[in-house]
């Protein structure tokens, strides 16, 4: 499946707060924000998926892939290059579950090649994923 998205540079949990609960920070990360309808979509299937008894909530920062998380750029001074770019991706069409969230393995050249160019190992860990919800 395609889609594509918007990329976001530390995201805020809050307006003007980078702090997380667990009294991290999400100053070093990059989100790609994707697009809410298909996020939507995404979870009513899981709800029918699942007999209708398990819904999910979207997540915090809404639908989105996960590019960066927490890790500081080679060259800081490239931080947020490429800030509100769309990049189209593909994504697998079966869900994964995790810890609670609902993810789809990512293919995105244009995001690993983001990575590199920051810097940073080509391939994230865990591996590029569309977030979906919690449940």
């Amino acid at each position: 499946m395609k889609s594509s998205g918007t990329l976001r540079f530390s995201p805020e949990l809050r307006p003007d707060s980078h702090q997380r609960r667990d009294g991290g920070s999400t100053q070093w990360w990059l989100i790609l924000d994707g697009d809410p309808e298909l996020g939507r979509y995404l979870r009513h299937q899981y709800f029918v998926a699942h007999r209708r008894v398990r819904s999910l909530q979207s997540p915090l920062w809404g639908t989105h892939v996960s590019v960066i998380r927490g890790e500081a750029p080679a060259d800081p001074s490239l931080w947020g290059i490429g800030e509100g770019e769309r990049i189209a991706f593909e994504f697998d069409p079966l869900p994964c579950e995790m810890h609670g969230y609902v993810w789809y393995p990512v293919r995105c050249e244009a995001l690993l090649d983001l990575r590199e160019r920051l810097g940073l190992p080509r391939e994230p860990a865990p591996p590029l994923h569309l977030t979906i919800g919690n449940g």
